[in-house]
């Protein structure tokens, strides 16, 4: 990982403060800074519409430093005291102040707590969750409980433009972290795929598929072979299903929009594993290829340079 900080998004709940233990992790393992961060609401502007005749800036204070101190008292000691008291508190919807932040500080990953249940207001909702990775350009951590020092790292792979850059993340986040890597590869039926009919044989989609695992990503992963794995049938269930029979704590996703095969990325598939959380979720983002540079791994273009 890179030399920038680390953002972790916190609201006073449990998962948030998982999340903070996470954070902390990655950033002792990476040997950088980390920034605890938390949108609230306009407390001025709230203040103002009570017409209270105290102080605005006394009230604003007073509840700014409740707020501070309800998070801190959730975090405990899970993070160092001089990560806690630089604290970010800022008004604004979540989204857009994670996202203000990131820029301000060069962030390299964001790391928020799964299965929100919060006393102190709106910030990780479902909802949430999917607006953030959808507009987010840095990795996403969505922790689901406390993150082992050494984590079982399970990274789901399909055959697009996004694979390769998905499975160095993964790589590099497992040996970051001392952990085993566990590839899965997961083969939908193709009445299932709208892209198998543009295969020479539309029939032998799963041949296809083993074949260019095998020819083109297998390789690029420097885990033995009964660490890499193809199953069959439903992605969400198949990948769910394999992270529990591994034991996986993490599973690692990447999002490239909705476009070439995109059941194992963005969209349905890791809507559903950030909602379910059968592990942590970790999505790693990765930009769509120029139109005019032909895309890796397309079956057409495969055929045409063979």
């Amino acid at each position: 990982m890179s030399g920038q900080p680390i953002i972790i998004g916190v609201d006073g709940s449990p998962e948030s403060g998982a999340a903070a233990s996470a954070g902390w992790l990655l950033a002792q393992a990476s040997g950088v800074g980390s920034r605890l961060v938390h949108a609230t609401r306009d407390v001025r502007s709230a203040l103002e519409m009570a017409g209270t005749g105290v102080s605005l800036e006394a009230l604003e204070l007073a509840m700014l430093a409740r707020v501070r101190n309800e998070l801190l008292t959730a975090i405990g000691n899970r993070v160092p005291p001089n990560v806690a008291e630089q604290l970010i508190i800022r008004p604004g919807r979540t989204a857009a102040v994670l996202e203000d932040i990131i820029a301000e500080i060069d962030a390299q990953i964001l790391v928020l707590g799964g299965k929100h249940h919060s006393s102190l207001g709106r910030w990780l909702g479902g909802s949430t969750v999917q607006h953030i990775v959808r507009r987010l350009n840095i990795p996403l951590l969505v922790t689901a409980g406390e993150l082992r020092s050494r984590p079982r790292v399970m990274v789901a792979v399909d055959i697009s433009f996004a694979a390769r850059p998905t499975i160095e993340r993964a790589t590099a986040f497992a040996q970051l972290l001392g952990g085993p890597l566990h590839a899965l590869h997961v083969i939908e039926p193709a009445v299932t795929v709208p892209e198998a009919m543009f295969l020479p044989d539309p029939l032998d989609y799963a041949g296809w598929s083993r074949e260019r695992m095998e020819r083109d990503l297998w390789p690029l992963l420097p885990i033995p072979d009964h660490h890499k794995v193809i199953r069959r049938g439903d992605a969400v269930k198949t990948i769910a299903e394999e992270a529990m029979s591994w034991r996986a704590d993490v599973i690692v996703v990447g999002s490239h929009g909705k476009r070439w095969i995109d059941r194992l990325l963005i969209g349905s598939v890791t809507e559903e594993l950030l909602n379910d959380l059968p592990a942590a979720v970790l999505v790693i983002p990765v930009p769509a290829p120029s139109r005019r540079e032909p895309a890796p791994l397309r079956p057409r273009k495969a055929v045409a340079l063979a």
